[in-house]
């Protein structure tokens, strides 16, 4: 940074909206956020990874969107220092790539079946130090057979833009352990049909589906979480998602 004491692309404004909702990156937060951010735009040049590009809205839209509900949500709050997570569908590597790098003693795997995309994830994850982030270029339904990290089940499933409630948790319930989280990032009002089609699905796969918890993604953004949690064995079966 030839000497500048911080980061050149953490702008006041993003700064302002981390500390509303209590995040405070350290001088090397920022210059990881620095690298991530270039790692996006130099990927985006060959594979559509993310229609956002400046620096302002890249912070508030993917980084602080990828933390907000572990800051945000009482219940996400207080999950263990420690965990397996999943990122299903990861793309451009949100929310997994942030929470790897915020949440170091979560073991990330990065769910993605894209080939390119899963080697431009590996690349960046490299780049970026991440020891504690790997990545399995398969299809959902197969990744806990796949990947040794995945096969005694995930604490946690993060899904964020990738598709419907039903066909998500779908997706997500063979990777949970007993008691694991799927925490599926929405909008603010998640449409009414698809929590109720969600909530029928749910029993067979072994899930509880939680309501919606709404929060706020400054300055005025509204968001909300569904919240689903390995009850039982359900039937072991999975589909594909779609992203949306």
């Amino acid at each position: 940074m030839k000497g500048d004491a911080k980061p050149r692309g953490v702008e006041a404004e993003s700064r302002a909206l981390f500390s509303r909702v209590g995040f405070e990156p350290t001088g090397t937060d920022e210059s990881f956020l620095d690298r991530l951010y270039e790692a996006v735009l130099e990927g985006n040049r060959t594979m559509n990874l993310t229609r956002i590009t400046g620096r302002a809205e890249f912070d508030r839209k993917h980084v602080l969107d990828s933390l907000l509900p572990f800051l945000a949500v009482p219940e996400l709050r207080t999950l263990p220092g420690t965990l397996t997570a999943a990122d299903l569908g990861s793309g451009a590597g949100f929310p997994g790539l942030v929470l790897a790098r915020f949440h170091p003693g979560w073991r990330l795997v990065l769910i993605e079946r894209t080939q390119k995309k899963a080697r431009f994830l590996e690349e960046t994850a490299r780049r970026l130090d991440l020891e504690n982030v790997s990545v399995a270029a398969v299809d959902a339904r197969e990744a806990r057979t796949k990947h040794p990290a995945l096969e005694s089940g995930c604490e946690l499933v993060v899904a964020r833009a990738v598709g419907r409630v039903e066909a998500v948790s779908k997706a997500a319930a063979p990777l949970l352990g007993m008691g694991g989280r799927l925490v599926h990032y929405k909008g603010g009002s998640p449409d009414p049909e698809e929590l109720r089609q969600g909530r029928l699905a749910a029993p067979k796969l072994g899930l509880e589906q939680a309501e919606p918890v709404p929060y706020q993604l400054p300055p005025d953004a509204e968001r909300s979480v569904v919240i689903s949690t390995r009850r039982s064995s359900g039937r072991k079966r999975s589909v594909a998602f779609r992203r949306t």
